[in-house]
């Protein structure tokens, strides 16, 4: 069978949020102006929770980071979403098992957290338990649709399963979502000639 080019996956689905109001397009016309201060990043830090803190340093200061997004679980606030870019901040120093107890207390907290379910899928399709990892793909897909990511990374998982005809059905989808590049449609072609 296929052995998964861990390689070629996707890689993992931060939380995201947007941080601050949304400014009119007249307040960012005034600000095209404004020269910010040097401490400025410091004072808009003072203004936000534990999670939307860790959020801006996640990526600069992992450190702090993770004692920022395990303020936020322990006070409640984005829990679920804490947990989940937590496993990320493990997973990407190759603390493997730390990454899935995060993610699954994520799960924990929002059964239908989208990406807890897609990063943890991606721990274990790198583990090669292939089975596992399609059950959370598929959960993914059934939360959100819109995710191509997660429509290549199935048809990965499913070639490493000898699903083939499977794994054709999810790379057309992740086509029809982004268009076809060059090593998509050799894959294609390869898995097509399999059948």
């Amino acid at each position: 069978p296929y052995q998964g080019n861990k390689a070629r996956k996707l890689g993992f689905k931060k939380v995201q949020m947007q941080i601050g109001p949304v400014l009119s397009e007249d307040k960012i016309q005034l600000d095209l102006f404004h020269q910010p201060r040097e401490d400025s990043h410091i004072q808009r830090l003072r203004h936000l929770n534990p999670f939307e803190k860790g959020l801006q340093l996640d990526g600069k200061n992992d450190d702090l980071a993770r004692k920022l997004y395990l303020e936020a679980i322990q006070s409640g606030i984005c829990a679920a979403d804490a947990h989940c870019n937590l496993g990320i901040l493990h997973a990407r120093v190759g603390e493997t098992a730390k990454a899935i107890n995060s993610f699954t207390k994520a799960l924990k907290e929002d059964a239908r957290h989208l990406e807890a379910h897609y990063n943890l899928a991606n721990m274990y399709y790198d583990a090669s338990n292939y089975t596992l990892a399609k059950i959370h793909y598929e959960i993914a897909l059934e939360i959100e649709g819109a995710f191509p990511e997660i429509s290549y990374n199935l048809a990965l998982t499913c070639i490493s399963l000898d699903e083939i005809e499977a794994a054709i059905v999810y790379l057309q989808r992740y086509v029809r979502d982004t268009g076809i590049d060059d090593e998509t449609r050799s894959l294609l072609i390869l898995l097509q000639a399999k059948l």
